[in-house]
């Protein structure tokens, strides 16, 4: 019996001390690495932060630089963009837009903050009007340059008066009557806040007729006015048709009514035929062939 158990130990020692190497290898391997830290998902050695063990804060990382600042032109003698030099601005540049005869005044409907100029001039664009034209009320994009560079684009609401010096009645006119000196006067008026454009003092109206009553005060429009028939409808007339040294003189009736210059129908008495005649004065009308 002895004899087998010596000869069992002799046969396992071999394998115990292969078994016991392979624990020792195992036990090397399972020791922590040195400077690693166990627990934390993504640590890397090639990351410094991540070998601080875990005990201090989490260390942030550098801002990105912030992006320059707009060049911005100085001058020894910086300027200030207020409301009234703008305004001045508009009003110089509206007239390049639209036909304008009198007296042009522009205002803003908001108040105007002042601004910084990067230089000592600046002029102003209508870059965007209404397609109505020019009225009363308007809503413009004006560009603003200075320095030769655009400095801003600004969406304004601007008030536009247009004074001009148009005819206006001195005491209530009647209609029917004829215009004459001495029932009209001539008064600056801002002819944008009238619906129909005010007759002009340019423009002679003595010896027109009355369409319709206007009041006292109020403008003379050219809705107020007609041209003073010389010949009416229903009125006999001297009809006078020639050609060369011959003519032929015939009464006839007027058909319409006209003034001077106008082309009417008359019919000849005798004939009863019509035909087209040009009025020369309240009297005569000559036949065109």
């Amino acid at each position: 019996m002895i004899f087998f158990s010596r000869l069992w130990l002799c046969a396992a020692l071999p394998f115990l001390g292969m078994a016991t190497g392979f624990c020792a290898d195992l036990g090397k391997l399972l020791e922590p690495v040195g400077g690693a830290t166990l627990g934390r998902p993504g640590a890397s050695l090639d990351r410094p932060e991540d070998l601080s063990g875990g005990t201090g804060p989490a260390r942030r990382s550098e801002a990105a630089p912030k992006a320059p600042l707009a060049h911005i032109i100085k001058t020894e003698t910086p300027q200030i963009l207020t409301e009234l030099e703008l305004v001045q601005g508009i009003q110089s540049d509206l007239p390049k837009r639209y036909d304008i005869q009198g007296d042009l005044r522009v205002s803003l409907q908001r108040r105007w903050m002042p601004l910084q100029l990067p230089a000592s001039d600046f002029f102003a664009e209508c870059v965007q009007l209404p397609p109505t034209g020019l009225a009363s009320g308007m809503n413009v994009i004006v560009r603003g340059v200075s320095g030769g560079k655009i400095i801003g684009e600004w969406p304004l609401q601007i008030k536009v008066e247009l004074y001009q010096k148009v005819w206006v009645a001195a005491q209530r006119l009647e209609a029917g009557h004829l215009l004459e000196q001495g029932l009209v006067t001539a008064q600056p008026m801002d002819i944008l806040r009238e619906t129909v454009p005010p007759i002009s003092v340019e423009r002679e109206i003595t010896g027109f007729e009355l369409a319709q009553s206007v009041s006292k005060g109020r403008p003379v429009t050219r809705r107020d006015i007609v041209e003073r028939p010389l010949v009416k409808r229903g009125q006999f007339v001297d009809a006078f048709a020639g050609e060369g040294g011959f003519s032929v003189r015939m009464r006839a009736l007027a058909m319409e009514g006209g003034a001077a210059g106008t082309v009417i129908r008359v019919k000849n008495l005798d004939t009863k035929k019509e035909f087209y005649a040009q009025i020369i004065n309240e009297n005569q009308v000559q036949v065109r062939f």
